[in-house]
């Protein structure tokens, strides 16, 4: 009997880290699934990425920027209408074909707060990120992570990430 529920733990064991081994293999290398959300006009807005790391960025170093794509892949529009980032050091630009709305910032902070522009079906959408690694001075260096905010009339909002580690 206890030789029976050695084995039967022993096989248990084995069959867990099987599953762990394939589970960690089956998702290394994989680039993270497009993200869909649908708005108010009935279209859905795919995301290929909705984060991105800049690594390291001098305080000093100017300004950087990064373009997060969009893509309408539905039969119906979306429509676009507040965008917003969480932080004054943070703008965005919506860009449709030759249109560009804003630049958007933190609410109160910056420029425009709706671009109101609408996504037919199968157009793309840039979303361009500028971060500003000075803007909060000598007390912004370490890890900082922001957002940014579209409202396409779904019930939350389609957020963009990015992070940086700002150095002297």
């Amino acid at each position: 009997m206890k030789e029976q529920i050695k084995t039967i733990i022993i096989s248990l064991v084995l069959l867990a880290v099987v599953v762990g081994v394939l589970v960690w293999f089956g998702n290394s290398g994989n680039k993270p699934e497009p993200v869909a959300i649908g708005g108010l006009f009935g279209g859905v807005l795919t995301a290929k990425e909705t984060a991105f790391d800049f690594g390291s960025v001098p305080i000093n170093g100017g300004l950087v920027d990064h373009e997060f794509m969009l893509e309408n892949l539905s039969d119906k529009a979306v429509k676009i209408g507040e965008v917003s980032t969480s932080c004054m050091c943070t703008s965005a630009k919506v860009i449709i074909g030759n249109k560009t709305y804003g630049p958007f910032g933190m609410p109160g902070h910056l420029g425009a707060s709706k671009a109101d522009a609408i996504v037919n079906p199968g157009e793309k959408v840039i979303v361009k990120v500028t971060f500003d690694p000075a803007a909060h001075g000598p007390t912004g260096i370490g890890m900082i992570e922001r957002q940014i905010f579209l409202n396409i009339g779904a019930a939350e909002p389609l957020v963009l990430n990015f992070k940086a580690n700002v150095t002297p």
